[in-house]
């Protein structure tokens, strides 16, 4: 419960140029980063004189507070006040704990009148409003996902005491790895990021149940025809196989992220694979224990015969699928293909104020400051240059189209360096000002100019993903292909499984992109979070592989015994429908009603995986995969490294 304590900012950073220049403003021009915004308002249009009377009153009560600073005021700058409204920017040193603690001060320490009305933004203030937005979207969604959660499992089951295996597990999970988490922040080098408190809940719920799931649904299906300790000991050879596989490739693909060198992806990936080797642990350990001391209380009382017979309601599914594999699988594509064309005009963009909610304040005041004071469509970025190269630099922006004015400043601490403040055609996250950005960093590299300023921000981090993301994927794909083809025997049938879920995690991007840019289903229209790709595909990818891998070692199972292709294909779906379907149901409940979160990112990560998983549970796993591997027969097995 401590963990939100010893959580950050978003994470969103990188340490290139950005951050030098953002510390040179600070320390040499006196240029606050990150300053708190307060907005200052005369709702009842009193006059001049008062109003101005209010803000003065009003900023010193916020000097009186140690370590606050007002950098700048409307009182010195006139640009900073404008009719009924005035800004002013607050400087607030120390740590996040601390920034938090002053600006909670500075709400108490202002004066309340009636005639007027003060309010706060800034990136600090939004970011601790994204953290409250946060909090409380995990707990609404704890509120509908977990009771959700347990009726899909009694209806799986058919009772309450084999549900309550599964929800105890994830509970166990979720609390256990926060807890850790907590103390890899407390002692840790760097904060962690304000998404692991949500990530934690979502995939560990989903997972540990998921796990739990596979594990007590083989028990029931063993003590069919064995006693409760030979039954346990089968789940585990079975189930607890396919776990500790599925464990592995999503741990993998986890590590991969670690290649995007910014801490929301580090520390994301970092609690959820501690989410999950505390899943794997229960699963492994406490589960079956579990298990073997209810006994036969819960197990299935339908004796059956080895192996369970294919027929029953899926039959008829099966038979579809099997005997018209060709039309089955061209159905299955041109679905996904309908599902992966929104992905041509995705929009990205770092999120901002307008992630909040509509009626959240520091939202409200960030967009009244930029409606009333800041021109629409243009940007600000910064050059530190020294006086050698100052007027060649200057000389050679004023050529420049996109440049609508320079200002120039020199700094009082290093004698012999210029700030060049140039404004800029366009919005700072419009491919046109990062493609700018580049050519001038390029051109001017040799004169040993810093760049800086949001629209160098927005670049370097795109630029961090865009340029990194094909070695994550390099190797996730290759780490996942080893593990898999020595898991199954097989070299085709691990191209297929990570082709699949490759398939089912671009579907998913489509439709979110769909969804949220053009505003369907109430949301409002907004771009994609540029960091929501990269978790959908890190989250996604490894657990979705567990329904590939449960149907595929149900189906390797098959195969050992019998070596009969289709056989293998029709029982291994037959035995393995039911509980993949359970199984995507049960996870699309714990993640889903994060579409009813306040803050949009939260909204499309939920909406993300559900739609994954769903697509992968139904279109990939019951249809796809099967035609696939009905058409290609004995060459599903072709592993020439180990006799069969």
């Amino acid at each position: 419960m401590q963990l939100p304590k010893v959580l950050g900012d978003h994470g969103l950073e990188t340490k290139g140029q950005y951050a030098q220049v953002q510390q040179i403003l600070s320390s040499d021009y006196d240029i606050v980063d990150e300053p708190i915004v307060l907005l200052f308002e005369n709702e009842q249009n009193r006059n001049k004189q008062t109003f101005q009377s209010y803000v003065v009153h009003s900023l010193a009560y916020v000097e009186r507070i140690p370590g606050v600073d007002v950098a700048a005021s409307p009182l010195t700058d006139l640009k900073m006040s404008k009719g009924n409204y005035a800004y002013a920017l607050i400087s607030i040193q120390g740590s996040t704990k601390d920034k938090k603690i002053a600006m909670e001060q500075i709400r108490n320490e202002i004066p309340n009148y009636p005639n007027f009305k003060v309010s706060m933004t800034g990136k600090p203030v939004v970011q601790e409003d994204v953290n409250r937005f946060s909090k409380h979207d995990l707990e609404t969604a704890e509120t509908i996902g977990v009771p959700l959660a347990f009726i899909l499992l009694m209806i799986t089951f058919g009772g309450i005491l084999p549900a309550l295996i599964p929800i105890l597990a994830g509970g166990m999970t979720v609390v256990i790895a926060m807890g850790i988490m907590y103390v890899i922040g407390a002692f840790g080098d760097s904060s962690l990021s304000v998404f692991v408190y949500n990530v934690i809940p979502m995939v560990g719920m989903a997972v540990s149940i998921d796990f739990a799931l596979l594990m007590v649904s083989r028990y029931r299906e063993e003590t069919a025809f064995q006693s409760v300790r030979e039954a346990v000991i089968r789940t585990m050879k079975s189930s607890g196989r396919t776990v500790t596989i599925s464990v592995v490739c999503v741990v993998l693909a986890l590590m991969g992220t670690f290649m995007i060198r910014m801490p929301i992806f580090n520390s994301v990936a970092l609690g959820a694979i501690v989410v999950l080797a505390i899943a794997a642990l229960i699963n492994l350990t406490f589960v079956p224990a579990i298990l073997f001391k209810l006994g036969d209380r819960i197990a299935t009382e339908r004796k059956q015969k080895w192996p369970p017979d294919a027929r029953g309601g899926w039959h008829a599914f099966i038979s579809t699928v099997m005997n018209r594999p060709g039309i089955s699988a061209l159905i299955a594509i041109i679905v996904l293909i309908i599902c992966l064309l929104p992905m041509q005009s995705m929009q990205m963009e770092i999120p901002g104020p307008e992630s909040l909610p509509k009626d959240a304040e520091s939202r409200i005041s960030a967009t009244t400051i930029a409606d009333r004071f800041k021109p629409r469509m243009i940007s600000q970025a910064y050059m530190i240059v020294n006086e050698l190269s100052v007027d060649r630099i200057r000389g050679d922006l004023e050529q420049d189209s996109r440049v609508l004015r320079i200002d120039s400043a020199h700094s009082r601490v290093n004698k012999g360096q210029y700030l060049l403040t140039v404004w800029l055609k366009g919005k700072e996250s419009s491919t046109e000002v990062m493609q700018w950005i580049r050519e001038r960093d390029k051109r001017y590299g040799t004169m040993s100019v810093l760049i800086g300023g949001e629209p160098k921000y927005h670049q370097e981090v795109h630029d961090e993903i865009f340029n990194r993301i094909k070695y994550v994927l390099s190797y996730v794909a290759l780490s996942n292909y080893i593990v898999l083809a020595w898991a199954f025997r097989s070299l085709l049938i691990p191209i297929k499984a990570i082709a699949m879920n490759l398939l089912s995690i671009g579907a998913s991007l489509g439709i979110i992109a769909w969804i949220f840019q053009q505003g369907l289903w109430g949301m409002e229209p907004t771009p994609i979070a540029i960091m929501i790709p990269i978790f959908i595909f890190g989250l996604t990818f490894g657990i979705s592989m567990d329904y590939g891998i449960f149907l595929l070692s149900r189906i390797y199972e098959s195969y050992r015994h019998t070596r009969d292709n289709d056989m293998a294909v029709r029982e291994g779906l037959a035995n393995s429908g039911k509980i993949i379907t359970s199984a995507a149901a049960i996870m699309i409940a714990v993640t889903a009603p994060f579409a009813f979160a306040g803050v949009t990112g939260v909204k499309q990560l939920g909406i993300g995986i559900a739609a994954a998983l769903l697509i992968d549970a139904t279109i990939i796993r019951l249809i796809l995969v099967p035609s696939l591997m009905k058409l290609l027969g004995k060459w599903n097995w072709w592993f020439p490294f180990v006799r069969s």
